[in-house]
């Protein structure tokens, strides 16, 4: 096994569950040996034998516990330690990854198929270990006590394994697509509940409650099987054993009657398959558990197996204090063999503004991506004052730019872990509050009850759309960044809200000498920029300011009176 793992902890708990299973062997032996007592009375041999058994029931007692301590203690560490691994790996995973993911599905992943593992690890092996050697030991003893009685009740053994043999086959199936199925449940439930305002603005309950019932309904169907195939084996199991423990006592009896055999000898034989049937269950339920786990194995080590974001790069390169120059060269990209980019050339200096425009789908936002490595170029280069962007660690290079993206980033915390969300610094309350002020959330933040920790709820569903959006640029201004890059950054915002920012921005370029690479649609936004790139058929077609751009590019020229038209709306 190579996710969990078979530690000194997890042996000493084992060794110590086969002592208990040692002491529980002996029991039998004591009983036989008082029934056989000629005389029932207060003996000193007949008190020695129950002072004996009392204390191997008092030592199995306690090291019983101590094993089971052991054991789920260490189930319990490994698998803390499996879910951190998961949860780093899927921090480090690339952007692609996540796009054709569901994100309840890769939780469930990571909690419900991780339980099935600490299961089998803390449950199926140690049941398997001491069942094996309870059933190795009884069948030692029983044999020395009586072989003919023993063969009889070995016959439990090929009548067990007629019935769980082929229905574990079946079990195995049934719990590999159960996991997949809990594993859909959970993405849609919880889609469901993070867009529920989607759903009702667009009246559409029935269509997710039917959406949600179908997995309910998978599920329970699953269930229902696994129903059945219980139902068969529990009653199954029983009958053939009460069969066999009847055929045992038949047996047993005549002997005694014809002096062949004691009956303590008989009382011994009984407890004995009586304390073997439990383990001879588990070792036969043992196949469907190991394909079971096995099945839960597989789709945590795709997780693991998958290749993580491309971290190579010298750990921190020296870079030039003042100004910076930011080049894309004949930068292409495709996703999913579909080109996005093709051949594009770009340049961003520090103390500049430049903008990214076209129609929706030109391919603005991915080129953003590219930008911050999100996703790796095809072909051509990226760099920063003539170094490729790939000779930079990846969490260098992500460190010289500040983003703040139109889709809500607000986590679920208090203001303060929003607006310090990976800074690696010591921040002070008034940098916060000087932060708030530049976005014009300071009056707002200061009528909370608890100012800087007042809780913003899942998603900041305590603020605004245009607030959440402040609140996103407020965090981009604590930073430490060469380049500001705004992906709609202000389309939640009303026309006077977003010349303040766009002000407060400016200020901010200047103060911090930084260049700002601005992704937008209104014409407010991108008409003061130093230089406009327009993007259409997935590269830039031109360049330069927005007067040049309406003098020299017609197809500019229809894109800001198509703009123009729909702001007058």
């Amino acid at each position: 096994m190579k996710l969990l793992k078979i530690t000194p902890r997890l042996l000493w708990g084992i060794l110590l569950s086969m002592i208990a299973s040692l002491l529980n062997l002996y029991l039998p032996l004591l009983v036989r040996h008082f029934i056989n007592l000629k005389q029932f009375a207060w003996s000193g041999l007949s008190k020695k034998v129950l002072l004996l058994g009392g204390l191997i029931l008092i030592g199995n007692l306690l090291v019983s516990s101590l094993s089971d301590y052991l054991i789920s203690s260490e189930g319990d560490r490994q698998v803390r330690q499996l879910r951190l691994r998961l949860q780093k790996q899927v921090l480090r995973l690339p952007q692609k990854y996540f796009d054709q993911q569901i994100s309840g599905n890769l939780t469930s992943r990571i909690i419900n198929d991780v339980n099935v593992l600490r299961s089998f690890l803390t449950e199926t092996i140690p049941a398997v270990v001491t069942g094996s050697l309870t059933i190795l030991g009884t069948m030692l003893i029983t044999f020395s006590l009586d072989w003919k009685l023993t063969l009889l009740m070995l016959l439990v053994f090929p009548i067990d394994g007629l019935v769980t043999v082929p229905l574990g086959k079946i079990s195995e199936v049934i719990a590999d697509q159960t996991q997949s199925s809990l594993a859909a449940l959970t993405g849609v439930t919880s889609e469901s509940i993070k867009q529920i305002k989607t759903v009702k603005l667009n009246k559409a309950e029935e269509d997710v409650f039917a959406k949600n019932a179908r997995e309910i309904n998978k599920l329970y169907r699953l269930s229902l099987k696994g129903d059945r195939i219980a139902a068969m084996i529990g009653p199954l199991q029983s009958m053939l054993s009460f069969c066999l423990i009847m055929a045992v006592v038949l047996y047993g009896t005549l002997r005694v009657k014809s002096g062949s055999l004691s009956t303590g000898t008989l009382g011994a034989f009984m407890m004995y398959f009586f304390q073997i049937i439990g383990p001879i269950n588990n070792v036969a339920l043992f196949y469907s558990d190991r394909k079971q786990m096995l099945g839960a194995t597989r789709k945590i080590s795709e997780i693991i197996n998958e290749t993580a974001e491309e971290t190579a790069g010298k750990e921190q390169l020296a870079v030039a204090p003042g100004s910076s120059l930011l080049r894309l060269d004949q930068v292409s990209f495709a996703y999913q063999d579909l080109p996005v980019l093709e051949k594009v050339d770009l340049e961003a200096r520090s103390g500049e503004k430049i903008a990214l425009v076209g129609a929706t789908g030109a391919g603005k936002t991915t080129l953003a991506n590219v930008i911050t490595r999100l996703y790796p170029v095809a072909a051509g280069r990226i760099s920063l004052n003539g170094q490729a962007s790939t000779d930079f660690s990846l969490k260098q290079w992500r460190g010289f730019f500040s983003v703040v993206l139109q889709e809500n980033t607000i986590i679920s915390g208090s203001i303060r872990d929003n607006l310090t969300l990976g800074l690696n610094r010591k921040v002070t309350d008034q940098e916060l509050w000087d932060a708030l002020a530049l976005v014009r959330l300071e009056e707002y933040a200061k009528k909370l009850p608890k100012g800087l920790d007042s809780l913003l709820g899942e998603s900041g569903k305590q603020l605004s759309g245009g607030q959440r959006q402040r609140m996103q640029i407020a965090r981009a201004c604590l930073r430490d960044f060469k380049f500001l890059l705004l992906d709609e950054a202000t389309s939640n915002l009303d026309a006077d809200t977003e010349k303040i920012i766009m002000t407060a921005l400016d200020r901010l370029k200047r103060t911090k000498n930084c260049g700002q690479i601005t992704i937008a649609h209104r014409l407010a936004t991108i008409a003061n920029s130093d230089r406009i790139y327009f993007i259409k058929n997935k590269t830039v077609v031109a360049s330069g300011s927005h007067e040049e751009l309406l003098e020299k590019v017609p197809d500019y020229r229809r894109y800001v009176h198509e703009q123009q038209l729909k702001e007058k709306r």
